[in-house]
Parts: structure tokens; C-alpha cells; sequence
């Protein structure tokens, strides 16, 4: 990674503005192989209010330019792969110009050791099931595919990808068999929902 660029906690000088014209920016590339995400899309506001009290936002910054983001929140469901709280991983993405420099990894690695100061112990994201450069670079740090849905806005599926940080409790075939079961329970939907 460059070594003038920075990886910090947002500052009260970040506008929530910055954050999100990092993240359109970001994910242009996706957005032109029609890989969709919703967050972009989001007001500022929301991005902020997402994260709640306990959420850290990271970015990367180059002077005073957000370059990259990652961030995490808590949530607590009683899902088959978290047990109830868990960091929820979101937000994430590098600018053009500044991708291949590691900066992605090194905001990666901070908020997941900030994750485990935080007492958390599984790691959560989810991501368009064709993003595929994510998904492999989560599984070779050590994530699971888990869950496949349908995302909210009823044009694509997503992909759950999980970390345990204190192992997975669960066999690789256990977690293979639960991932085909959502697969074929979010194609059956999508059939029947076509009328």
C-alpha cells in the first residue's frame, strides 16, 4: 500500500457526503458488468443512521480525498450461522486509481481486528452472488458461503459469506448442504413470484 495513504476511524471532518461519492465511485466497475448493490443508492443519512451506535466506518484517505471505505455494524438475528450478534461487514469499497495497491486488504484486516476488540466473534457480509473477485478474496481470509437470498429490491440474488473467529462450529459439509438449501428456496420463490 502507498505509504501516504492513511486507514482511520471517519473523522468529524469526513462528510457522510464523502462517503457516499466514495462508494458510487467505487462501484462503478460493478455497476457497468451490471453487478448491482443497493448502498450506493442510499442518502448519506441513512449510511450514518445504518450503522447505529456501536458501527465504525474506516476509510482510506489519500490527503484529504476518502479513497476507500469499510465498515461494520452489529446486528443480532437468531440465524443458523451467527447464534444472535454478530459484525455485519458493509460499506466497502476502493475508488479506481487506487485499487491493486492492498488499500482494500489493509481496511479489511483493521476492521476485523477492531471487530474482535469489539468482542464479536462472527463476521458477516453479503454481496451480489456474480461478485466474485469478493467473494473469493473473502473465502481466502477465511469466509464461508452460507446463504444464498433474494435481495429486497427483487432484481438479484446475494450471497452470504461468514467468519468465525474462533473457527466454524459447523463441518464444511453442513454449511455446503445449508447454502444449496437457500438456493434452491430463493429459485423456487423467484418462479413462483413471476406468476
Amino acid at each position: 500500500m502507498d505509504s501516504k495513504i492513511r486507514i482511520i476511524e471517519k473523522p468529524e471532518t469526513v462528510s457522510w457526503d464523502a462517503i457516499r461519492r466514495c462508494l458510487i465511485e467505487a462501484h462503478a466497475p460493478n455497476r457497468a458488468r451490471r453487478i448491482k448493490m443497493s448502498h450506493y443508492r442510499w442518502p448519506a443519512e441513512r449510511i450514518r443512521e445504518s450503522l447505529g451506535e456501536r458501527g465504525v466506518m474506516l476509510v482510506a484517505m489519500d490527503g484529504d480525498q476518502v479513497v476507500g471505505t469499510a465498515a461494520l455494524a452489529e446486528r443480532e438475528h437468531p440465524v443458523w450461522y451467527a447464534g444472535g450478534r454478530y459484525a455485519y461487514l458493509c460499506f466497502d469499497g476502493v475508488i479506481p486509481g487506487y485499487t491493486g495497491q492492498g488499500i482494500f486488504s489493509n481496511l479489511d484486516e483493521r476492521r476485523e481486528a477492531l471487530a474482535q476488540e469489539m468482542g464479536y466473534r462472527v463476521l458477516v457480509f453479503d454481496t451480489h452472488v456474480r461478485n466474485k473477485s469478493r467473494q473469493e478474496m473473502a473465502i481466502d481470509r477465511g469466509y464461508r458461503r452460507v446463504r444464498i437470498f433474494r435481495a429486497k429490491s427483487g432484481d438479484h440474488n446475494c450471497v452470504v459469506l461468514v467468519k468465525w473467529l474462533d473457527g466454524c462450529p459447523y463441518s464444511r459439509l453442513y454449511c455446503r448442504w445449508k447454502l444449496l438449501r437457500s438456493r434452491i428456496k430463493t429459485l423456487l420463490k423467484s418462479m413462483f413470484s413471476r406468476g
